[in-house]
């Protein structure tokens, strides 16, 4: 799993942490970094499987699973917004940073995969 894998433990450890300064925010916090973690472990892992099974697969399969991910982030953060009082600029500031981290490493670690 190698970057997004450190990546993500980095995001959860730092997610904690800001859960534990900020105990406002813990729920927030924990919230805005659990669907992206969850979200790209999950794809990394299909990834490496369709790679190690065909590389050709692979474009596919990313299709896909950007249409997946775009629905359930969709609902999701339709569903946390509305359905909890949350304050929404930890929730927000927490899913962006994790989604974008994870996502830049996702990418990098594709390119890896590509490569060699």
């Amino acid at each position: 799993m190698g970057g997004v894998g450190t990546a993500a433990s980095i995001l959860a450890a730092g997610g904690a942490l800001a859960a534990l300064v900020v105990s406002d925010a813990a729920v927030e916090i924990v919230l805005g970094l659990a669907a992206p973690l969850v979200v790209a472990l999950g794809s990394w892992r299909l990834m490496e499987s369709a790679h190690r099974r065909g590389p050709e697969r692979l474009s596919r399969l990313m299709v896909r699973a950007f249409l997946g991910k775009l629905v359930f982030f969709a609902v999701y953060l339709t569903v946390t917004v509305g359905a909890f009082p949350l304050d929404r600029t930890w929730f927000i500031g927490a899913f962006a940073i994790s989604f974008v981290v994870l996502h830049v490493t996702e990418a990098v670690q594709l390119q890896r995969l590509y490569a060699g």
